[in-house]
């Protein structure tokens, strides 16, 4: 074999390495730009990134004391406890509840008060605490309590009777003081 052929075989082999080197390079940036423009796509259209934005954006409501809430046992009618609440009147408050707070004192809470006694139906979007819902009629008797109801839940949470005012407390809290269907609530409002 003459030196001539020698190096016509390593040219050939060089070409053939340099071409498998192209190829693979080729490959990489063939593949690294699949996977980009998946991940571009994925997030562009993702509605919880947007969410998550926009509830990132929203400042956390701070507790409004505004009146005091007591619960009276059915029976003698002995106050089972007593807490400080906030309170809902307006369809936009209604609508706000106590969306987005991170946190609240055992001892506070939150009264909705209704112009008329119809069944009513709640949700948890956008709240972060596990709360326990009490639904009240005209007479202030509670009719129906939901224990432990799933933060960020847009499950219904139906009273199934009529109710003019809604309780809403930390979850736990109605099983700690033995608060019952068919108990009572008296509450005096601030003036404001």
């Amino acid at each position: 074999m003459s030196t001539h052929q020698k190096n016509d075989f390593s040219s050939e082999e060089d070409k053939i390495t340099n071409i498998s080197s192209a190829r693979k390079l080729l490959v990489v940036a063939v593949v690294a730009a699949i996977i980009f423009g998946i991940i571009y796509w994925a997030l562009k259209d993702d509605d919880t990134i947007e969410s998550v934005g926009e509830e990132a954006a929203i400042e956390e409501p701070q507790f409004e004391r505004e009146g005091v809430l007591y619960f009276t046992n059915q029976d003698a009618g002995d106050t089972l406890s007593r807490i400080a609440i906030e309170v809902s009147r307006s369809e936009a408050e209604h609508e706000q509840g106590l969306m987005y707070r991170s946190q609240m004192a055992d001892s506070l809470g939150m009264l909705f008060i209704y112009e008329n006694a119809k069944p009513r139906s709640f949700w948890m979007k956008n709240t972060k605490l596990s709360l326990d819902i009490l639904y009240v009629n005209e007479n202030k008797e509670v009719v129906m309590i939901y224990k432990g109801v799933v933060p960020f839940s847009q499950k219904p949470v139906p009273s199934y009777k009529n109710a003019q005012y809604v309780v809403e407390v930390n979850a736990g809290y109605t099983t700690a003081h033995n608060i019952k269907e068919g108990d009572h609530i008296a509450f005096s409002l601030m003036n404001n």
